[in-house]
């Protein structure tokens, strides 16, 4: 009969703790305060704006408690990709139940996993974040359309990668969170453009400094809704 009820009681207390232990981490693009739609028209710079991709890889998240490690999660890397908004919502399970106080992420891919060449899940190459003839991946994308920037049929492509020194665009964000079950990252687009300078800055295909700069813009555009 005891072992009737050990069986009975497990698979309860792991349903259980999956349940109290199970966090949200999600991206909410917006312009001008709006949500983000793909291929929605925006005003912008008394003219107007569409964003038709916004894709880009989120990795190494990170739970601390006063600047001490308490975990990190297991699935390395997770790519955001506005098209598929299920991917705006990371879901994962903490198995250190340990309170924390600040998160830390990666925007893009580190070196080793750059030189490791193509990999599967997420970093599958048919995802469209990686560059065959560079060998490495691209950390974020966006693309869209406007008549600020003087290209052809006014598109701007900003393809944003590279690993090595000096021009490594992996962006390291930390931020102080409360101890809440659901953390909210805000991604200001128009921030970001905004910081451009679309008449001029309408395409970067390739790692390099403007490469690393748009990396560092990106980066500052994300902040945590409280």
């Amino acid at each position: 009969m005891r072992f009737i009820f050990t069986i009975f009681f497990i698979p309860i207390y792991i349903f259980t703790f999956a349940q109290k232990n199970e966090y949200s981490i999600e991206f909410a693009p917006t312009f001008n305060n709006l949500p983000v739609e793909l291929n929605k028209y925006y005003g912008f710079q008394n003219d107007s704006i569409k964003i038709s991709t916004l894709k880009f890889y989120v990795a190494n998240i990170s739970f601390y408690e006063n600047n001490r490690l308490v975990e990190t999660v297991s699935k390395k890397y997770h790519l955001i990709d506005l098209e598929n908004p299920e991917t705006l919502s990371i879901k994962i399970v903490r198995t250190n139940s340990k309170a924390s106080n600040s998160i830390s992420l990666n925007i893009g891919i580190d070196s080793l996993t750059n030189v490791a060449g193509a990999l599967g899940d997420d970093l599958d190459p048919t995802k469209g974040m990686y560059w065959t003839w560079q060998s490495g991946y691209i950390n974020l994308k966006l693309e869209g359309q406007s008549k600020i920037c003087p290209s052809r049929n006014n598109l701007f492509n900003f393809h944003i990668g590279g690993y090595q020194y000096p021009y490594n665009s992996i962006q390291k964000l930390n931020f102080f969170i409360k101890d809440s079950k659901r953390i909210v990252f805000h991604l200001d687009i128009s921030k970001l453009l905004n910081g451009v300078q679309l008449n001029e800055v309408y395409e970067i295909m390739s790692p390099g400094k403007k490469a690393l700069n748009f990396a560092q813009l990106f980066a500052n555009s994300i902040n945590v809704m409280e």
